[in-house]
């Protein structure tokens, strides 16, 4: 039996992934488009295809996960998202996708959403063909990535960004802001997190924006911190460091911290969880 190795991070924007045969990452979004009135057939696509569709005409989209947790109004594209993931990487491998291939996957949840964890194991579950399912913390993908054992990860997604304090490898506090990424990208269009250069063409925006995320962000970091002495690095990740200005404001409000950030802060979760899957 053959036996593959995951870390899987299905974040509102996008899902990150790593096994053994490499890195994918797609949009974390389901359109369905009516063809029009030669066919009643409809097109039913996730991830890359799904976004080239969204601007067709009879095109309909959804976001399955919000916030970590499965719609359950939308289990089946769920569904979908998984498959499509498996698909990526055995397209990776050159492995056909019938292969009697078991998995271990290492999954990460926002803190707010931990308490779901038994439903995402379901979920993944039914959709693949898993032999352990270990679902974690998002934030401690971060903290292994980095090779630490402490410290307060801050991990800026594209609907929550998590606060979460780490004390040699135990969860000890947490929390899920409200002050993510979409702040930002929803002042330039609904979907506007899917492409980074459309960011930099509205650079105006980001940064007028990312400035009051930053300073509402980092008093939320002030908070959660000073409740423990101040005595923590603080590790930025995810894909809202890519919105322009929002990294170095953010540094900039946390002068006083040791502050680190990995090496590709987007997929930090997604390889910190593979490794634990290792």
């Amino acid at each position: 039996m053959v036996m593959m190795k995951i870390g899987l991070d299905i974040g509102t924007g996008f899902v990150k992934c790593v096994s053994d045969y490499g890195a994918v990452r797609f949009p974390s979004i389901y359109v369905r488009r009516i063809h029009g009135m030669w066919t009643e057939k409809a097109t039913e696509v996730v991830g890359s295809m799904a976004s080239s569709l969204l601007d067709t005409m009879g095109a309909t989209a959804i976001s399955p996960i919000v916030r970590g947790k499965p719609d359950s109004r939308y289990y089946k594209q769920v569904d979908m998202l998984l498959a499509e993931t498996l698909r990526q990487i055995h397209r990776l491998a050159k492995v056909p996708v019938e292969m009697d291939t078991k998995l271990r996957i290492v999954v990460g949840l926002p803190y707010h959403a931990f308490g779901y964890r038994e439903s995402m194991t379901r979920v993944i579950q039914r959709a693949l063909n898993v032999e352990t399912c270990t679902v974690v913390a998002q934030a401690s993908g971060t903290l292994v990535d980095l090779d630490l054992e402490s410290a307060m990860v801050v991990s800026i997604g594209q609907g929550t960004t998590e606060i979460v304090v780490i004390d040699d490898m135990e969860v000890i506090d947490g929390e899920s802001s409200r002050w993510a990424s979409d702040f930002v990208t929803r002042k330039i269009g609904m979907y506007a997190h899917l492409d980074t250069d459309l960011l930099h063409k509205n650079q105006d925006v980001c940064q007028r924006y990312s400035r009051i995320m930053a300073e509402n962000l980092a008093r939320e970091i002030h908070d959660v911190s000073g409740q423990y002495g101040n005595r923590y690095t603080i590790a930025l990740s995810g894909g809202g460091l890519l919105i322009p200005g929002m990294q170095e404001r953010l540094a900039a409000k946390l002068k006083e911290f040791k502050v680190v950030v990995p090496n590709d802060p987007v997929m930090s979760n997604a390889n910190g969880l593979y490794k634990l899957a290792e």
